[in-house]
């Protein structure tokens, strides 16, 4: 077998370990920490939007920039920028857990111009994915976005909105913007769940990954090859039509010492977007951790962070031309 086929199938079966080892008699434990950040660029808040999509009120937090309220401002339109949270996560992990401070020194440093950034909540285990009842991709691309248009002064213009997210929603950021480039025009990603294409090179244990988390619905069960391709970056990458992800601003990474072994998922990527010349930002993080509990977001949000911010600086730079700064993103795109 395969090198990278191997540390795949030892990643797929740490992440469901992981996932199975979760004792139904011990009380869940919400993740919503309410660390109290001191912000000089935003203020935070949580709101919430009733979704048709998941059939139920959800909540998000979101980040205004400062001078949002001013008068000087009241016509004007922020870019966007909509963060996934990780598997048994929520909206809040973000704040909670050392992002918003990134986040923030970011705008101050420059390296991201003032945004609206929405952190949303996905569910603990959907993957983002649509399923039967409830439909978790269609509540960021379709309920959320629509939500956000309406309440809030975001553009509606995609080089002036990017998706961006952490494991689970580093796999869904990627997904969803390799199929929907008409809505966002940069990503960034980091630790992401990145498979290999063939679901059943995957072990037995992950195949009943599907059932245990109530994947079957989407997947198959067992693990189906059409929806398991559509769902994953890596296929995604290598079938999409190569002029419309060109048109993206790519950005992942991944760790060396990443728990579930994404590394070798993710490399995998960054050579299927190079076999298709498509640009993009790779980096493999010598000795880098998954996700938070490895100082991720020092290491890693700055990067991306400035990716989207070269894109948003540069629509700003053609409206100051008076030129057109890219296509308008239409209203309920993924219905």
């Amino acid at each position: 077998m395969h090198h990278r086929t191997v540390l795949l199938a030892v990643a797929i079966s740490t992440l469901a370990a992981t996932a199975f080892a979760q004792n139904p008699d011990r009380p869940r434990r919400e993740r919503r920490e309410q660390a109290q950040v001191d912000l000089k660029n935003f203020t935070f808040k949580e709101e919430s939007l009733k979704s048709e999509a998941v059939g139920q009120e959800v909540k998000f937090g979101v980040y205004l920039p400062k001078g949002y309220d001013d008068a000087a401002n009241k016509d004007k339109k922020w870019p966007l920028v909509i963060w996934l949270h990780g598997m048994f996560e929520d909206h809040q992990r973000f704040h909670g857990r050392g992002g918003a401070p990134v986040l923030d020194q970011c705008v101050g440093d420059g390296k991201l111009p003032p945004c609206v950034f929405v952190t949303a909540n996905g569910g603990r285990t959907s993957m983002y994915v649509n399923r039967k009842d409830q439909r978790w991709e269609d509540l960021v691309t379709v309920d959320l976005l629509n939500h956000l248009t309406k309440t809030f002064r975001v553009s509606e213009r995609r080089d002036e909105r990017a998706i961006m997210g952490v494991s689970m929603g580093g796999m869904a950021a990627l997904r969803i913007a390799f199929t929907k480039p008409e809505l966002f025009g940069a990503v960034g990603a980091h630790s992401s769940a990145v498979f290999g294409e063939d679901p059943e090179q995957l072990p037995e244990r992950m195949k009943g990954m599907a059932n245990q988390l109530g994947l079957d619905e989407v997947f198959g069960n067992p693990i189906q090859k059409e929806p398991w391709q559509k769902a994953n970056p890596l296929c995604l990458a290598n079938s999409a039509d190569v002029a419309k992800l060109a048109t993206l601003h790519i950005y992942f990474d991944a760790g060396t010492k990443d728990r579930y072994g994404f590394a070798a998922g993710n490399t995998l990527l960054h050579e299927a977007l190079d076999k298709r010349k498509v640009k993009h930002t790779w980096r493999l993080i010598e000795g880098g951790g998954h996700s938070w509990g490895a100082g991720f977001q020092d290491q890693t949000l700055p990067y991306s962070f400035a990716v989207v911010g070269e894109m948003f600086a540069a629509a700003a730079g053609h409206k100051a031309d008076g030129k057109e700064a890219g296509d308008k993103a239409p209203e309920q795109a993924g219905k």
